[in-house]
């Protein structure tokens, strides 16, 4: 990844209205419009563990640092919240990112148990940092990389990001290209001195039938060609 030129990010408008998904633990104690602001995760080098000897970190790609030493001002952007803009985003990133798809191409329904899919709206109009475009990603000298690293390379685009959204006062977060489908976009949420109002519409179970698993079927076959095998 290429050093942040401190230029300010392009930026593009989250419309009060849009629609705004997660998948997330059924199991979680945590609303899913709820910015974590109370267990940032420590900046963490992973470039070189062992996974013989240690798990991989609990760090998310661009989860804000608020190591003042590390990233002066990463402190004011406050909590987080990672949404995708498409149902298509959330099955790449809280579905398939952690799942082997075998070579029948047929997904196992155990992959969706224990999963909730919620569904929200913008209840505001917000601005975010353009990273999911080429005129987007050269002006703050970056490249593909930043959005398609693995996690051993989360502590560099974390601290990148946070470097972004310092250096863009205006932005209340980041749009990108999903790592596990590049033609789906998420975003990267934070607080700043007051956080964007997220609305729940609905949450429904994946691991029984109803809408929210015909949503997360067809968009398993529409858009990444995967067919859900049948409950037992």
């Amino acid at each position: 990844m290429r050093a942040y030129n401190w230029a300010p990010a392009i930026t593009d408008t989250v419309v009060e209205g849009t629609e705004l998904w997660r998948v997330h633990r059924t199991d979680s104690i945590h609303p899913a419009n709820c910015f974590n602001s109370t267990n940032v995760a420590p900046l963490v080098d992973a470039s070189a563990i062992d996974l013989r000897e240690e798990r991989i970190p609990r760090q998310g790609r661009f989860d804000p640092v608020h190591d003042e030493c590390v990233c002066p001002g990463g402190g004011s952007l406050g909590g987080y919240l990672y949404v995708g803009l498409t149902v298509g985003a959330v099955v790449a990133e809280g579905i398939l990112r952690s799942t082997d798809i075998p070579p029948s191409g047929i997904l196992s329904a155990a992959a969706l148990s224990e999963l909730s899919l919620t569904r929200m709206v913008s209840s505001e109009d917000v601005a975010v940092a353009v990273l999911d475009t080429q005129v987007g990603l050269v002006a703050v000298n970056q490249d593909a990389s930043l959005v398609a690293c693995t996690w051993r390379e989360y502590r560099n685009s974390r601290v990148i990001c946070t470097d972004i959204l310092v250096g863009t006062p205006g932005a209340h977060g980041v749009r990108y290209s999903c790592r596990n489908g590049s033609e789906e976009r998420s975003l990267l949420l934070v607080e700043r001195e007051c956080a964007p109002v997220i609305e729940i519409l609905e949450t429904c179970e994946l691991g029984r039938p109803g809408w929210s698993r015909d949503l997360v079927e067809d968009s398993l076959f529409d858009d990444f060609g995967v067919v859900l095998d049948a409950p037992p």
